[in-house]
């Protein structure tokens, strides 16, 4: 029982030493747009969302925000 082979036999062995593993894909590159684009538009976000409390608060200040009609 110690001395087993578990492995199970197939008859298609043969066909895995024709494999051929595909070229790897440069990726660096597309890495670095990929944060540079993440970066971009997260500051775009938050620039956005800034404008908008500057803007309100902006109304508070000068007490022309109606609330509700």
């Amino acid at each position: 029982m110690k001395n087993d082979d578990l492995r199970a036999e197939r008859d298609d062995l043969d066909e895995l030493d024709h494999f051929v593993p595909r070229p790897a894909a440069k990726r660096g590159n597309n890495l670095v747009l990929q944060v540079a684009a993440g970066v971009f538009l997260g500051g775009l976000a938050l620039w956005l969302v800034q404008l908008a409390v500057t803007m309100v608060y902006g109304k508070l200040m000068l007490g022309t925000f109606t609330f509700g009609g």
